[in-house]
């Protein structure tokens, strides 16, 4: 049986944990490791249940909640999913989960670590789904505040100074995006109040727009705001220049959350507010959204190849991933609309385990200088062959999680912008390079000096990489069972935009 309010104890489960741990004396480390792991579990096992439960050929949102909140101003508590956010919800919390197993190695300020990742996880849960664009906004904010105090505290001066940049840039892309949704609550009618609405379902049929709404100028500079404040996050070419810090100095466990499950949400933010309400302007933006999916693919692959910090490689792969997949966002066809929502979940499962392993290394040696490692196929093979492939998986091999992604994206995008999709074959091929690079550098050769007196594999390290591995080959071999979850959905938006 279906518990009542299951969205709503997904996505207020970790926010409970984060206060058990906030109760707990800052001393009992491994007790506060252990609520917020546990914490973490339990709405992972609920949305397991929602997968089950799930109807695939349904295009409506399931799983409803809907509340008065304050009528007065017009909010509403009204959460659901459909085929686009509960595969991204499911990957959340299954991610979340993994970071505080990553996290186990951190002795510093444990406390406000661990409960800052369930703050994070509660954010990003409830974005993904919120549908009153105000709920969205308020949990919108709660990532962007735990994202930069994980960042500052954590991240030593480097840290700092790309948690400032962090978040001068998304709380500015934020502010735009609140007077873009205002501007959307002020002019689409709610037909039972004949008042404004924040109600999202209502924001996305184009009757219960007013004349106002019919300016098409107007329409343009809303959406010019919802990109902004989504495009921060991503993010997009060149609103990155705090990413590479981040990655540098702060515990793994830090980027891996952001690769996978922040930079979803800008993504994720454009097909679900951006392109179905205001279609005729995404249209008109469509250009500049493939240009820029291009740009980061190619970019992301160029600045991978010069670097020799592991973690900041990684962060650049993930940039450039990001930006095939925002090549298949902007195809505005249905092959690559559905590249985009495969890869959303497949580079978040990928960069998971790519951060997850690196942290490994880390812990190893206490740095991860590609000039100083090698050997880690003698010394910890299964640590090896477990990194090996995710590697491969990142740029795109076949039998992996990513190839399906790609080559319907590609697909996607050779019907309307050629250019774009070469740009993503060439960020494809800078992938194969840098990954290939790592996988010399770091699994073969004579052992880094240290090395051999490390563990091969801890069990903890086990149980977060395996997993990823199986999902990354279940979905390279049978996609067709992401593909069922997204298709009807992602079928109805390509009606919608005009695709």
């Amino acid at each position: 049986m279906l518990p009542a309010h299951s969205l709503s104890w997904i996505i207020l489960l970790p926010l409970s944990g984060a206060l058990a741990v906030f109760l707990l004396p800052p001393a009992r480390r491994e007790a506060i490791k252990t609520v917020a792991l546990c914490t973490a579990a339990l709405p992972l096992a609920q949305v397991l249940v929602l997968l089950v439960r799930f109807d695939r050929v349904e295009t409506t949102f399931q799983f409803v909640e809907h509340y008065t909140w304050a009528p007065l101003l017009g909010f509403e508590y009204f959460l659901g999913v459909d085929g686009l956010s509960l595969p991204l919800v499911a990957m959340s919390c299954l991610v979340a989960f993994l970071a505080l197993l990553v996290a186990w190695s951190v002795e510093e300020g444990v406390k406000g670590f661990y409960a800052l990742i369930l703050v994070l996880e509660t954010g990003v849960l409830g974005t993904l789904c919120a549908l009153d664009t105000a709920l969205l906004w308020l949990f919108w904010e709660l990532v962007i505040v735990a994202m930069f105090l994980l960042v500052s505290l954590w991240g030593g001066e480097e840290g700092r100074r790309s948690g400032r940049q962090f978040l001068l840039f998304s709380q500015a892309g934020a502010l735009a995006m609140l007077l873009a949704l205002l501007a959307l609550h002020q002019h689409v009618v709610n037909p039972l109040s004949g008042g404004p609405t924040f109600n999202l379902v209502l924001q996305l049929d184009q009757a219960n727009h007013d004349l106002w709404l019919a300016d098409l100028s107007v329409r343009r500079w809303i959406f010019g705001g919802l990109a902004l404040g989504f495009a921060v996050v991503v993010p997009v070419f060149p609103l990155h220049v705090w990413q590479p810090r981040l990655h540098r100095s702060a515990p793994l466990a830090i980027p891996m959350l952001a690769a996978a499950l922040v930079a979803k949400l800008g993504l994720y933010g454009l097909l679900r507010l951006a392109w179905p309400v205001l279609p005729d302007a995404a249209a008109w933006a469509r250009p500049l959204v493939m240009t820029l999916g291009a740009i980061a693919a190619v970019h992301g692959g160029l600045a991978a190849l010069g670097r020799r910090d592991l973690a900041v490689i990684l962060g650049y792969g993930s940039f450039s991933l990001l930006g095939v997949a925002l090549v298949g966002v902007g195809s505005f066809a249905r092959s690559g609309l559905l590249g985009a929502g495969h890869l959303l979940v497949a580079h978040g499962l990928v960069y998971a385990m790519l951060f997850a392993a690196a942290g490994g290394m880390r812990d190893r040696l206490g740095h991860l200088d590609l000039e100083r490692w090698g050997g880690l196929y003698q010394r910890a093979p299964i640590l090896g062959g477990l990194l090996t492939v995710a590697l491969l998986a990142a740029w795109g091999l076949p039998g992996l999680a990513v190839f399906p992604g790609v080559a319907m994206t590609l697909a996607g995008a050779l019907s309307s912008y050629p250019a774009a999709a070469l740009a993503a074959v060439a960020g494809l091929l800078l992938a194969a390079g840098w990954s290939s690079h790592v996988i010399l550098k770091v699994c073969l050769g004579e052992p880094a000096p240290g090395l051999e007196a490390t563990p091969p594999l801890l069990g903890r390290e086990l149980a977060v990489l395996l997993p990823l591995a199986l999902l990354l080959l279940w979905l390279g071999v049978y996609p067709r069972s992401l593909a069922d979850l997204t298709g009807a959905t992602l079928a109805y938006l390509v009606r919608v935009v005009g695709g």
